[in-house]
């Protein structure tokens, strides 16, 4: 028994060494282990010295605080790999998914101690930034690299050539950089390449035909260089493992070569030839492999012979983009049989009539884009059978209906829905049905009724648009959106107070614009610390802003809050929470004083405070902000002093409007637009003269104090459109040197001292539409080039000159022209009959006089940046800026000035010259035509019978000529006439009755002796009154004793008149100014008669 019991307890003890043996054995290998995993010591400092060089540019911040000194495993280093087994750094990972922003002044490098890792095999320093570094020769000792990834890192260079040593590399990606030069032959060597994209860069030249070599290649991204291929992509064909390949921006020209990469490549899965300019026709046969899923053929010139084509893919094509091609007519119902197709884009085209109802077996779609096209007819209720649909754009198109058929259907997963730019009516459904939409952009169609209340609570929502539509009603309150980023409902009849916005939190965008909005009394808008734009301009808020408002706003960047009745009441020592980039309160309360709270404005870009009743002068702290401002908008103000202003960055300044004086200041070298008019500018244009390189497009100098010669370096100012230097004190000759002006599209300088001819060498200026040079002293003949060369013309304004001779029968070719002003000159000879020549004098249409011009000078390269702050780099662009005619006109009589309303304007004013002749018939060919003044010439013979034709005339002065014959009947069909004067002609006969030519006034028919008829009280023959009673010879008996004596007083009479008529008639022929003057005399006094008759007896107004 003791025995036995001793075994068991001695086996126990056996098994108890045993386990410690083996614990102590696995405890020592597992020291030993880890003591081989750790880094080497030599790789470890080469890693931290590597940091030096790239913490400074990095977003990986998170990443490299791991890689500590103190810490001596570097193989737990965030974006560090070792070998299990040596412990040597194999992988080093800095990868970003995002483009890093480009650091001016950082100091980065690509260190040499890469080299102290010698088994490194995997290398992606992608999204990291090294702006400015080529990429290091080193690199191509690495040579045990398998995976090198330099995208957008700002690298820039060609690829050197030690690069070609890596031949073991399998997947090399240097895209979205700034590499340039040829694409490397030597690229062909590493032929154990797998994937190799060089897309995104500027690369040129001819892709080598030692691409061909790399016979392992999978994945080829070319795309986006500037390359081109030769041997019809021969190259191309021995590449027979190629499952993905992108050669967009590639030219190829040869008609149906992309064809055969399918047919010739079977393994190709995947192709992007996006704006290789490929075109049409297509090969009927099918012999080509199935296996091409995504098909991307975006920017091409294909058309509609495709669709045939396509039809061999159904079965296999699941990605087909066509966008921006040139397909059109209808798209086939044969779209309804590709049943794998997930993602189609047809965006883009020609394409029209309705959405096929075939659409509805593509059950697996997830993607779909018709926009831009012309497609009409309703959105239809199939689309509901499209239960994987995501995306879904069908804007900017001609498409009808409402969307609750669209949008109250079974669409569970749809996330956005884009309708925008069609004719959609009816009122907007409730889209908050829709619990996966995230955005929803309905602008420009015919929607109208109210924002459904659901709105209130509707969480999901990103983005909505439902600008300019006829939604009206008051705005429900924003307090379930607490994912909305992007709200722009401006264009509408919204009314009412603003809403409260607390619960938009995550709100970036704001557009409220031109609505009906009346009070802004929430102070929900100033707690939104997101917010980067705010639009609340052309409404008709009438409101006071305090800070409370706008307490909050720590992100914006853009406001505007102009044209509104809006009173900003803010202490001038508040700091605002915001640093804008552009700010526009136009018409808005600020002054009188100039708002100090703008001082701590360092960034901002864009300023209007136009019209915002400041009464100051400008304060020294704005030249401090000043330096970062590109357009600045004080006009219509009243402020005082001077403007001398920095050459900084500013590209437009308007101080238009206001009482600056002084000489003008130096105009800077950058600026495209320029408006100091209507203000007390003293001096000459010594600023202008002394100019050799400019940026101007747009110059407005008139309505100043300015005197002396115009300068003769208008050579320098080639990029100039308008030029206005009008209503100032300049003389001498117009220099010749303007014909320089290539561009000009308007040219003012009325009302001036300039006399001389006008130069020859204006005819290069043959981009002139507006032209006015009135009330000057330039004399010589109407120039013949006008019409010859000046074929754009629409406005010529020669009014108050010196010009003699005739009219040029050239004139006749502008068939632009609708505003002729060739009044008080000493123009002789007849009317040209060609005036019929003047089409726009004769077609309906108002003529466009808001004028679009590129704020890009064509001549210095500048370029104006996007208007919107937050616009990417990539995409600015040159700037667009408006401009409209301004013109002075004699119209019903009276002397007025026309802005935008000169559009309305269709005017010949030949008036005060010394013409003769009759009037030509061709003149009243000119149906639209809604002015004539031929008055003060010497016109003769009968007014032509046809000028009822003149339908649309409303002035008609045909007054002191020598017209004769009775007033033709044709005019009572005047019936929008409201002016008229026919005085001192030889009209007689019966003025026409039963018409509104009655209701003229007296004057209107004065001075023609042989008129008659109401509104004159001469009676004609056969009106007299029937009752009227003949005297009796008895009576004239009686009055026999009287004769004597009444004969003799009437002789007396009639020799006092007759001396003091001729006295004074003579007077008004030998003196040609008093003659005028007392005309001018005449017309005032009757316009004043008339208004006080048509004050005070309305039943003498015109009719109409």
């Amino acid at each position: 028994m003791m025995m036995s019991a001793i075994y068991p307890l001695h086996a126990l003890v056996v098994i108890f060494l045993l386990c410690m043996k083996t614990l102590s054995f696995g405890s020592e290998t597992s020291s030993m282990n880890n003591k081989t995993m750790r880094c080497i010591e030599m790789e470890r400092k080469a890693l931290l010295v590597f940091k030096q060089g790239v913490v400074s540019g990095t977003q990986r911040q998170d990443l490299l605080l791991s890689w500590k000194n103190e810490d001596e495993d570097c193989c737990k280093w965030k974006g560090v790999g070792c070998d299990d087994q040596n412990g040597h750094v194999t992988h080093l990972d800095l990868s970003s998914p995002y483009t890093p922003p480009y650091t001016f002044g950082s100091d980065v490098s690509i260190s040499h101690s890469l080299l102290d890792l010698p088994f490194l095999n995997y290398l992606d320093l992608s999204g990291t930034f090294f702006g400015g570094l080529k990429i290091p020769e080193f690199i191509g000792s690495l040579t045990r690299l398998v995976h090198l990834d330099l995208s957008r890192t700002y690298i820039r260079g060609p690829i050197p050539y030690q690069i070609g040593n890596l031949t073991n590399l399998q997947y090399l990606n240097v895209s979205q950089s700034s590499i340039y030069g040829p694409l490397p032959k030597f690229i062909g060597s590493l032929n154990n390449l797998r994937h190799l994209d060089l897309s995104h860069s500027l690369f040129s030249g001819v892709i080598p035909q030692e691409l061909e070599k790399l016979f392992k290649l999978q994945h080829l991204d070319l795309g986006y260089n500037f390359l081109t291929s030769s041997r019809n992509f021969e190259w191309l064909f021995n590449l027979h493992d190629l499952v993905y390949l992108d050669i967009s921006y590639v030219n190829i020209d040869h008609p149906g070569i992309w064809v055969s990469f399918i047919q010739r490549i079977p393994s190709i899965s995947v192709m992007q030839l996006n704006y290789c300019n490929l075109s049409s026709p297509f090969p009927t046969s099918s012999n080509f492999s199935t296996s091409i899923s995504a098909l991307y053929l975006q920017g091409n010139h294909i058309n509609s012979s495709i669709f045939n084509w396509l039809s061999h893919l159904h079965g296999s094509l699941e990605v087909l983009d066509l966008s921006y091609n040139m397909l059109a007519g209808r798209i086939p119902h044969s779209f309804g049989h590709m049943a794998a197709i997930t993602h189609l884009n047809l965006g883009h085209n020609l394409l029209n009539g309705p959405i096929p109802v075939s659409f509805s077996l593509l059950t697996d779609l997830t993607y779909l884009d018709l926009s831009a096209n012309h497609l009409n007819g309703v959105l239809p209720k199939s689309l509901h059978n499209l239960s994987s649909l995501k995306v879904a754009d069908f804007s900017s198109n001609n498409l009808t209906g409402n969307l609750e058929d669209l949008l109250l259907g079974p669409l569970a997963l749809l996330e956005e829905l884009f309708v925008s730019e069609n004719q959609l009516t009816g009122s907007l459904p409730d889209i908050t049905q829709v619990s996966s939409l995230r955005k929803f952009q309905a602008s420009s169609n015919e929607l109208n009724g109210y924002l459904p209340t659901a709105f209130e609570h509707y969480s999901a929502l990103v983005f909505l648009d439902l600008s300019n539509n006829h939604l009206r009603g008051s705005l429900p309150d924003f307090t379930g959106f607490s994912s909305l980023e992007l709200l722009y409902l401006d264009g509408n009849e919204f009314s009412g107070s603003l809403p409260d916005f607390s619960g938009c939190s995550s709100l970036q965008e704001l557009r409220l614009r031109g609505n009906q909005l009346t009070e802004w009394e929430t102070k929900s808008i100033g707690q939104l610390s997101h917010l980067i734009e705010l639009d609340l301009s052309m409404n008709s808020i009438r409101s006071t802003i305090s800070e409370a408002h706008l307490s909050n706003l720590t992100s914006l960047g853009y406001m505007s809050t102009s044209h509104n009745s809006l009173t900003f009441e803010l202490s001038s020592e508040w700091l605002p929470p915001f640093q804008l980039g552009e700010l526009s309160l136009a018409s808005c309360k600020l002054g009188p004083k100039f708002p100090n709270w703008l001082r701590n404005q360092e960034y901002i870009d864009h300023l209007d405070i136009s019209n915002s009743q400041i009464s100051d002068t400008i304060p020294m702290w704005f030249w401090n902000i000043s330096s970062s401002l590109s357009l600045l908008n004080l006009s219509s103000n009243q402020i005082t002093g001077k403007f001398p202003w920095k050459d900084g960055h500013i590209r437009e300044i308007d101080l238009s409007s206001n009482f600056f004086d002084g000489p003008l200041p130096p105009i800077p070298t950058k600026c495209s637009k320029i408006n100091l008019s209507r203000n007390r500018f003293s001096g000459t244009l010594l600023s202008l003269s002394v100019v050799k390189d400019i940026s101007l497009r747009f110059l407005d100098f008139s309505h100043n104090q300015l005197f002396g010669t115009l300068p003769d370096n208008w050579i320098y100012f080639q990029g100039l459109v308008f030029l206005n230097l009008g209503y100032n004190n300049f003389s001498g000759t117009i220099p010749k040197s303007i014909g320089h002006l290539a561009s000009l599209e308007t040219l003012i300088l009325r009302n001036n001292m300039l006399y001389g001819e006008l130069p020859a060498s204006l005819r290069n200026c043959s981009s002139l539409g507006f032209v006015d040079f009135g009330l000057n002293k330039l004399s010589g003949k109407v120039p013949s080039w006008i019409g010859e060369n000046l074929m754009h013309l629409y406005a010529l304004i020669l009014k108050s000159n010196r010009f003699y001779g005739s009219i040029p029968f050239v004139i006749c070719r502008l068939s632009n022209l609708h505003f002729l002003d060739l009044s008080i000159n000493r123009i002789s000879g007849t009317i040209p009959p060609c005036f019929s020549n003047f089409t726009a004098m004769a077609q309906k249409g108002i003529e466009d006089t808001d004028h679009l011009y590129s704020s890009s000078n064509l001549f210095t390269d500048s370029v104006i940046p996007s208007e919107h702050p937050s616009a990417p780099a990539e995409a600015q662009s040159p700037s667009n800026s408006y401009y409209y005619d301004d013109v002075y006109a004699r119209w019903k009589g009276q002397e007025l000035e026309y802005g935008r309303n000169f559009a309305y304007l269709k005017m010949i004013d030949l008036s005060s010259n010394e013409l003769t002749g009759n009037i030509p018939i061709g003149i009243t060919r000119l149906v639209e035509l809604k002015g004539l003044n031929l008055s003060g010439n010497g016109l003769h013979g009968a007014v032509p019978l046809e000028i009822g034709q003149l339908k649309a005339l409303e002035s008609l002065d045909l007054s002191a000529n020598k017209f004769t014959g009775e007033i033709p009947l044709s005019m009572s069909g005047l019936n929008f006439l409201a002016f008229l004067n026919l005085s001192n002609n030889n009209f007689l006969g019966r003025i026409p009755s039963g018409t509104q030519l009655q209701g003229f006034s007296i004057s209107a028919y004065q001075g023609n002796r042989g008129l008659c008829g109401k509104p004159l009280t001469d009676i004609c023959p056969g009106d007299e009154p029937a009752d009227q009673v003949q005297p009796s010879v008895e009576e004239y008996e009686d009055d026999g004793e009287d004769s004597e004596y009444e004969r003799w007083l009437y002789v007396s009479i009639v020799l006092g008149f007759s001396t003091t008529f001729w006295g004074f008639i003579g007077t008004l022929v030998l003196n040609r100014r008093w003659r005028h003057a007392y005309y001018l005399f005449l017309d005032n006094l009757k316009e004043r008669l008339y208004v006080w008759v048509a004050m005070h007896i309305p039943r003498f107004s015109p009719v109409g």
